[in-house]
């Protein structure tokens, strides 16, 4: 991103107060105001500098403002580090630099896997707000993008909040943070500046946070009603932050959208054993903070081993987020969380759509190496399954089972655990989409479009069709009230009630939308027998032995 600095308009005005002066130009903005260029912009003061942002249909968007300094050379698997203050005027209308990462480049995920240019200057946050002034004061909704810890970005084009921030009538912040290798590499080499280098993606997202506690007010939003959001790693990441202690009081509500590897992270076991991995790929005998500085970014990021994410370092976390019960950081914090029905549809149908076509003996087989389990004990889960779904194909049950395993017994667990100490309401997410002759059903990721509003730059995932726009309606309006009040009612959808432990009802948002039975809760239960879904377990399921 390039940064041009200007003399501020205002500066010839030393008697009136900066807030004043800034919020009269967003107010004027607002209202019509132009540049001589014929573009729209607007000006705002943050705690370091003013950012100038642009308009588009009625939301303003300040984009790749840094909330922390560069993460290369010396800070290189530090914790964030202050970013410096600027001078002048910092123009923020281009999105800033992705985190360092292996490619993804998965057809299915176009929406919300395009990248800007890799950088280790990846510390930036992007805001949308419709605000009229700095003192509207209006909900705020930070969103965690997904990619397990290890891909995406805050700016993909299935991400830009334009829409949800208008007609949610909240204030949307994305972010960048560190990912994978870069973000979640434990390096126990004696130096205490590495102490933190398993956590520093982590505290990342909690630098980000205090940047909006201190700034959003300026740009129209409420920093005491500040509501997490994110989908499958987002929702990790809104778990893990939940047990995070440094970052209890910088968000008020949550929401987890198909979460799987919510309940735990890495223990410290599991972090040295990765680590090793590392240091192997690397030719060394163990990781040392200062040579890790001193290498070229492509060799460590090649040098991966694809599973890493937060730790329990006794410092930023003490804990696995939602295991053995809830923290206590996230007591009386209200969560939002659900899934939608077919989850791994979508990776099965992306590894080989011959996949829906196996045979019964296929499925037992590739089920029982998935889960570690023994043959017989493997068909009396397929059998249930069989028993609730009588017209689906083996394939299809395949599908069933591995998205309740991977994803929803796990979040109807967490969300069991967390209606012990606060308002939890659960969903599921009914819509199929109608691409590839109806195959994926209603897949994984295929509700984000929706809250967004970004259907069109995700039809490749949702397809064309009139349930779209009123779908859309529902989805911002149940989000951002949400994120208003603490609780997702509103007129477009039927009463919710709250979660308790152990219900099998949830809200089935479609575009009529019911309050009901879940699908398949008594094949479900013959899951109890296995351990709950971690990152660990590679989805061995969608290729044959």
């Amino acid at each position: 991103m390039t940064e041009h600095t200007h003399s501020l308009p205002f500066a010839c005005h030393p008697v009136i107060g900066r807030r004043t002066v800034i919020a009269g130009l967003l107010a004027s903005t607002l209202s019509g105001g132009a540049t001589a260029a014929g573009n729209t912009h607007l000006i705002v003061e943050t705690a370091l500098g003013h950012v100038r942002g642009s308009r588009e249909q009625g939301v303003s968007l300040f984009a790749g403002i840094p909330y922390a300094a560069s993460t290369a050379g010396p800070n290189r698997f530090l914790p964030p580090q202050p970013a410096a203050p600027w001078h002048g005027l910092r123009d923020c209308q281009t999105f800033g630099n992705s985190a360092p990462q292996l490619p993804n480049a998965a057809p299915e995920r176009a929406a919300f896997a395009q990248l800007e240019t890799i950088s280790e200057d990846c510390l930036s946050l992007n805001i949308y707000t419709p605000a009229a002034s700095s003192t509207a004061r209006l909900p705020v909704m930070v969103w965690l993008h997904g990619g397990a810890w290890r891909v995406g970005a805050g700016s993909a084009p299935g991400l830009r909040g334009i829409r949800l921030a208008r007609e949610g009538d909240v204030v949307l912040v994305t972010i960048n943070h560190r990912l994978d290798v870069m973000g979640f590499l434990q390096i126990d080499d004696g130096d205490p500046r590495f102490a933190d280098a398993g956590n520093t993606g982590l505290l990342d997202m909690i630098a980000a946070l205090r940047w909006v506690r201190d700034s959003i007010a300026n740009f129209g939003g409420d920093e005491n009603n500040v509501t997490i959001f994110g989908q499958s790693g987002g929702a990790a990441k809104v778990a893990t932050l939940l047990a995070a202690p440094a970052a209890k009081g910088l968000f008020h509500k949550a929401i987890a959208m198909s979460g799987s590897g919510c309940l735990r992270v890495s223990g410290p076991d599991e972090a040295a054993m990765l680590a090793h991995g590392v240091a192997k790929r690397l030719n060394l005998s163990r990781l040392s903070g200062t040579a890790l500085q001193a290498m070229p970014l492509s060799q460590i990021v090649a040098a991966s081993a694809g599973r890493h994410r937060p730790v329990i370092d006794s410092r930023t976390l003490h804990r696995h987020p939602f295991d053995p019960d809830a923290p206590g950081t996230a007591k009386h914090v209200p969560l939002m969380i659900g899934n939608v029905v077919d989850e791994t549809r979508i990776v099965i149908a992306a590894a080989s759509p011959a996949n829906f076509d196996l045979s019964q003996d296929d499925v037992i087989a590739r089920m029982s190496r998935f889960f570690q389990l023994p043959h017989d004990n493997t068909a009396l889960i397929y059998q249930a399954y069989q028993k609730s779904y009588p017209g689906d194909r083996p394939g299809d049950l395949m599908a069933a089972i591995t998205s309740d395993y991977s994803y929803v017994r796990n979040t109807r667990y967490m969300a069991d655990l967390q209606s012990k100490q606060a308002d939890v309401f659960s969903y599921m997410f009914m819509r199929r989409t109608p691409v590839l002759g109806g195959l994926l059903r209603s897949p994984h990721e295929c509700d984000v479009p929706f809250v967004f509003g970004t259907t069109r730059a995700a039809v490749g995932m949702v397809g064309s069709a009139p349930d779209i726009e009123p779908l859309t309606r529902i989805m911002i309006r149940t989000w951002s009230s949400f994120a208003r009040n603490g609780n997702p009612k509103n007129a477009l959808i039927p009463e919710w009630r709250a979660h308790e432990a152990g219900d099998l009802a949830s809200m089935m948002l479609d575009r009529v939308s019911h309050y009901g039975a879940i699908p398949g809760p008594m094949a479900r239960q013959t899951l109890n027998m296995l351990p709950p879904y971690d990152y660990g377990m590679p989805a061995s399921y969608t290729r044959g032995s």
